[in-house]
């Protein structure tokens, strides 16, 4: 009986999950990694790193087969293949009764195999070889004991005997990180080292596309794409990185360029991307699909007049305005607001139109206050306005913070925005599918009701402007 109603709660959860994916919703649902090196990507689909098998995290949405997740408070995004249910296969003492006593000696043949209570909660893991006893098997669950305690584990991270310690055969014994920026993390995906190029790591253990690596008296984890046998050349002095910095295409059908000099496209005049470097003849540029090379002379810090309505933005094709500011941008500086102890709930009530200065860019475009408890859920007014709030993007649409200005009846309040267009909607003309946030002080997400430190930092950043 009790195999028969757990086999129908897991096949109610699984429908649940179903369910969610298929309507994108933003529940909050606890899962883990499925695998080892597991990705993890930041909103812009950068790789951030890798997550060991049975990371627990929380999915707080589904779009297709991307799940945004979340742990220790930080919010990054992965594929849904990568992930399940926490309950899924979690062995617990319901599943796992004893079939027979016996007692078998057994070593742990995977490094961090995890071990689990009697009512299915991780409580650790354990090196590879270390030794245990076996008290009772049954299907692909094991009891066991260690040092007087009692665990259960999955069969397949046990083995009879000791297991050959494996050896960096794809990676030298000394490597270089190939990059700055490189992650070095511990067990549970968490970063305890961010490495500059030619960084030097002692690798102990090279399995798959992972490295186990020492480095300042510390064990770690580090995909082995990040590393290299010999120091990486430093790039050409008069090579400089900047800060992401919007820029638009200056000329029409301006090429782009590979590493190597191959054209890989084309743009059209005013198309935005966001440039990343640059040297005395070239820029290296993001379209937000591709990263390449353009000319310096194709690029402008600004669109140009006479342009085509009918641009592309990066490589997707859209009609209707470029993006620039659709209103005069405020001026002065911001009053700070509590979300729930001032006025400000009342003063931007649903359906009341702000103007919205973004700080960094100085653009400006008008919205709409759609709905939202802990915080404000708003759309741009226009397809104009949607053009000015992507153009203060960079031309990609992303979840990161921007410290703005709300202004309304002529009164500046500090606020932060998201550009990450999601959920519901009332205006349907204006080239923006849904609705972004716009936070106050102390103000919360509706996912998770809790403060994102995020926010509030750009609205301290926007309380300290002062915009001419």
């Amino acid at each position: 009986m009790k195999s028969r109603l757990m086999k129908r709660i897991l096949t109610l959860a699984l429908a649940v999950v179903l369910t969610l994916c298929q309507m994108g919703l933003a529940e909050s649902l606890a899962v883990v990694t499925a695998s080892d090196n597991a990705k993890v990507y930041d909103a812009q689909g950068n790789l951030m790193g890798a997550l060991p098998a049975n990371t627990a995290l929380t999915l707080t949405g589904v779009k297709g087969s991307v799940c945004r997740v979340e742990r220790d408070g930080r919010t990054a995004y992965m594929m849904k293949s990568d992930l399940r249910q926490a309950a899924a296969e979690t062995p617990t003492e319901t599943q796992t009764p004893a079939q027979s006593e016996m007692s078998a000696t057994a070593y742990v043949a995977t490094e961090g195999a995890a071990v689990y209570t009697a009512s299915g909660v991780a409580a650790g893991t354990l090196s590879k070889n270390t030794q245990l006893t076996v008290t009772a098997v049954k299907g692909d669950i094991c009891r066991v004991t260690l040092n007087g305690k009692t665990g259960y584990m999955r069969k397949g991270d046990l083995s009879a005997s000791k297991v050959s310690e494996e050896t960096a055969e794809a990676m030298c014994a000394t490597a270089y990180a190939n990059k700055d920026g490189a992650q070095v993390i511990d067990k549970r995906g968490n970063v305890i080292a961010t490495l500059s190029l030619n960084a030097e790591v002692s690798v102990t253990t090279t399995r798959g596309s992972a490295c186990q690596v020492r480095v300042n008296g510390k064990t770690g984890y580090m995909l082995a794409a990040d590393l290299s046998c010999g120091k990486t050349e430093k790039k050409e002095s008069n090579v400089v990185e900047i800060k992401a910095t919007a820029g638009y295409v200056a000329t029409d059908k301006a090429k782009v360029y590979d590493r190597s000099g191959a054209e890989i496209g084309t743009l059209k005049q005013n198309a935005a991307v966001t440039v990343i470097a640059y040297n005395d003849n070239l820029v290296q540029v993001s379209t937000g699909t591709t990263k390449g090379y353009m000319k310096k002379s194709d690029i402008s810090d600004a669109p140009v007049a006479n342009n085509n309505k009918n641009y592309t933005d990066g490589a997707n094709k859209s009609n209707g305005p470029v993006g620039g500011s659709t209103v005069p941008a405020a001026t002065g500086t911001a009053v700070e607001m509590d979300w729930w102890t001032s006025d400000i709930q009342k003063i931007f009530s649903r359906g009341t139109v702000c103007q919205v200065t973004d700080v960094e860019t100085g653009l400006s475009w008008q919205e709409k206050r759609f709905g939202g408890k802990n915080h404000a859920d708003c759309q741009p007014l226009t397809a104009a306005d949607t053009a000015a709030l992507k153009n203060a993007y960079g031309g990609v649409w992303s979840w990161d913070r921007h410290a703005v200005f709300i202004t309304i009846d002529g009164v500046n309040y500090a606020a932060s925005i998201n550009g990450m267009p999601h959920g519901g909607q009332s205006i349907t003309d204006n080239n923006f599918e849904g609705h972004h946030c716009i936070h106050f002080t102390n103000s919360r997400c509706h996912y998770n009701d809790k403060i994102d430190s995020g926010h509030q930092k750009a609205i301290k950043k926007a309380a300290a402007a002062t915009l001419q």
